[in-house]
């Protein structure tokens, strides 16, 4: 049996007190992504602007202080779809590896069963469609 380490005691940033207003917002916004979906795997845009402007902790501010939060809340969102895209993009990465050695396992495994059709029709005394030889 493997001992399961402990897991990881969490890590504890500081946020300037200026930027908690900010961060609060960010994290209040956070089911409010645009993801995008398709064939290569889920994508995220960005935030919903039009539900962050519609936020009550937004809505209430004056316009220079909703300029300002704006580009706080940019330079947040900017980080955050820099790891979010990326995790994406591994397990997509990840999911491609795994079809190319399906696929190379799949290649091999068809290869040794031709092999041994060969053999048996050698030995058998048949010709590759499987016709008695004379």
């Amino acid at each position: 049996m493997e001992d399961n380490p402990e897991p990881e005691a969490p890590k504890h940033y500081e946020v300037w007190e200026e930027h908690w207003p900010a961060l609060e917002l960010f994290l209040a916004m956070r089911t409010q992504w645009r993801v995008f979906a398709g064939m290569a795997g889920e994508h995220r845009q960005g935030i919903d602007y039009t539900a962050l402007y519609g936020h009550p902790k937004f809505a209430r501010l004056s316009f220079d202080e909703q300029d300002e939060r704006l580009v706080q809340i940019q330079h947040i969102e900017a980080g955050a779809l820099a790891v979010m895209n990326s995790q994406s993009q591994s397990a997509e990465q990840e999911e491609e590896d795994r079809r190319r050695i399906h696929d190379l396992i799949m290649q091999n495994h068809l290869a040794q069963q031709e092999l041994l059709l060969n053999e048996m029709r050698t030995r058998m005394g048949l010709d590759a469609k499987g016709r008695f030889v004379a």
